[in-house]
């Protein structure tokens, strides 16, 4: 800046500076610490349904080992029925000793029926079946129910045992196949303690019912905020670029102040040169039309892109993407809202900004003297005129102007002192 920036650009600067400051500051604090609404936590609702879920797979297991204790004694008790234990070897009779002529001669003639002894192969698996189910189940029960409870030292063989059983692979249609996995899988469950793993199917139920029923509780009342929306730009970018736009409309008005008046400076500086060399006219003739001229810098912009940010952001403070388009939105009606106000001064300011003009350069024809030829309200017609003349014909006409205001400024002194002695005025 120099001594040729008016003091409106400099206050209107000032002015549009300070607006810019508290407006994007409060616009910024409110988009950085805004935040989503209140929601119920899906996370909690998504928890709470798995633990519901859990409760039907360990409700399964716990039956499967209550059945499992009650088929188990079921099992051994048909596995005596079906005489799945070792047959009497050959010779082993009542008497002891080996038959005689008279009974080996009748045997051929009468074939016997069957040894009462011999084992019932149907019968064997058809009652193995419904331990072998609920093995199947318990066998993929051990893992959940050891990680929700431990590993129980007690019921470890429990466990082992029915793992093992179902990992028998289902006989055939063969009866021998059937017997075989029924008599192997007496051996594996027969004797093991299945309560054990009963109870433990038992405490992990009520483990998971527990668990179900807490998540439950905590999803009803557990909240979080909603994450903000994601526009175009990220909100880090959005809010440095809407910053960035109201710096940049600063700047730009700044440097337009700053140019209009270096246009001053190098219009009227060499003009001095011109009072000496007998042309003081075109001097006060370039003074009044540069005082005709506008302000200089874009304060409209300035303020409209803070408001608009500011408005942008208090009214829709989530969407980081209307505070660009508001602060754009800004500049363009700033810009309109500032020649609209320009239009409407006009040339209301142009006596004072020539007068501040000629307190700088100090013109050899007073300027206050030219002003005063010029009517009030005419202010547009005159510069208009002044604009369309040649600079040696505005310079002529400054100099009529300011030599007319002198004489009347002259006659009328004379009138005063007239009257002041009582002589009448001169005509």
């Amino acid at each position: 800046m120099n001594e040729y920036t008016r003091r409106e650009e400099v206050r209107a600067t000032f002015i549009a500076s300070a607006i810019l400051v508290l407006c994007i500051a409060a616009a910024v604090l409110q988009l950085v610490t805004v935040e989503g609404r209140l929601i119920p936590d899906p996370g909690a609702r998504r928890q709470a349904e798995e633990s519901e879920a859990r409760i039907a797979p360990a409700r399964a297991c716990a039956l499967a080992g209550e059945k499992l204790i009650a088929e188990i004694e079921v099992f051994k008790k048909l596995a005596d029925a079906a005489r799945m234990s070792d047959p009497e070897k050959p010779g082993a009779g009542a008497g002891g000793g080996a038959p005689t002529t008279t009974t080996r001669t009748r045997a051929l003639r009468n074939p016997p029926p069957p040894k009462p002894n011999e084992p019932d192969k149907q019968l064997a698996w058809a009652s193995a079946q419904p331990v072998y189910k609920q093995a199947k189940i318990l066998a993929g029960c051990r893992e959940a129910t050891d990680a929700l409870l431990g590993a129980r030292v007690s019921a470890i063989p429990a466990w082992d045992a029915i793992a093992r059983a179902a990992a028998i692979t289902p006989p055939g249609a063969a009866e021998t196949e059937q017997f075989e996995a029924a008599k192997q899988l007496l051996s594996l469950l027969g004797d093991i303690p299945a309560d054990k793993v009963a109870q433990a199917t038992k405490d992990a139920e009520a483990a998971y019912k527990a668990t179900a029923e807490r998540d439950r509780e905590r999803a009803l009342t557990a909240m979080v905020r909603e994450p903000l929306p994601q526009g175009v730009f990220s909100r880090r970018v959005a809010v440095s670029v809407g910053v960035g736009l109201t710096v940049c409309a600063l700047l730009i008005s700044y440097l337009g102040v700053r140019a209009a008046s270096m246009r001053r400076l190098a219009t009227l500086l060499p003009l001095r040169d011109a009072v000496r060399s007998g042309r003081p006219g075109m001097q006060a003739a370039e003074i009044l039309k540069t005082a005709a001229a506008h302000n200089s810098g874009e304060p409209g912009i300035v303020i409209g892109a803070a408001i608009g940010g500011l408005s942008a952001a208090l009214l829709a403070p989530k969407d980081a993407d209307l505070f660009v388009a508001g602060v754009m939105t800004g500049l363009l009606i700033g810009l309109g809202a500032q020649w609209a106000f320009r239009l409407a001064i006009g040339a209301s300011r142009w006596r004072a900004r020539a007068t501040e003009l000629a307190d700088v350069e100090k013109p050899a024809i007073p300027i206050v003297l030219v002003l005063s030829g010029v009517k009030p309200g005419l202010e547009p017609e005159f510069i208009q005129f002044l604009r369309s003349l040649p600079p040696t014909d505005a310079a002529a006409a400054v100099e009529k102007l300011a030599s007319q205001a002198e004489e009347r400024i002259l006659a009328a002194a004379d009138a005063g002192a007239a009257l002041h002695q009582g002589k009448p005025p001169p005509r």
